[in-house]
């Protein structure tokens, strides 16, 4: 009895001193982290289907479908199993896979987490941060900061 009483102390301790330790969202927008993991976008014009993404990726989240000229026909995401790794940003040799900070997608059923090229490609930038910026950090590590500017088109 006495370990209630001091449990709901405490509540109403906290309960009353006036601070918040919750966001009103969506009202108000939470921070998100620059290096924060969200929705993919994708950019066919500068893919080069090499698959290295696809292969990469440890759940098989990805998944292309080519001619047999090796052009991409089709291009799906399964966000509902993503695990949000990176491991296909990373390996992306043309940045044309990009991690966002955007968090906001739901869905009624398992299908509708499946997305593909165009869906990708019209997924909105969280709070327009762009992912590249917000990459630099990791950059610096394989790029020499004092060779110069860093062209990511």
């Amino acid at each position: 009895m006495i370990g209630l009483l001091k449990s709901m102390a405490t509540t109403m301790k906290h309960a009353l001193d006036g601070e918040t330790f919750t966001v009103e969202y969506p009202d108000v927008a939470p921070e998100v982290s620059p290096r924060f993991r969200g929705v993919h976008k994708f950019s066919q014009e500068r893919c080069i289907w090499c698959r290295q993404c696809e292969k990469v990726c440890p759940n098989d989240t990805i998944q292309i479908v080519q001619d047999d000229k090796r052009n991409g026909e089709q291009y799906n995401l399964h966000i509902g199993q993503c695990i949000y790794c990176r491991l296909c940003e990373e390996v992306c040799p043309v940045d044309a896979i990009l991690l966002t900070q955007n968090f906001e997608f739901t869905a009624d059923t398992k299908d509708e987490f499946v997305y593909n090229m165009e869906q990708l490609k019209n997924v909105p930038w969280y709070k327009d941060i762009d992912p590249l910026n917000s990459r630099e950090p990791d950059r610096g590590g394989w790029i020499d900061e004092g060779a110069g500017e860093v062209d990511y088109q």
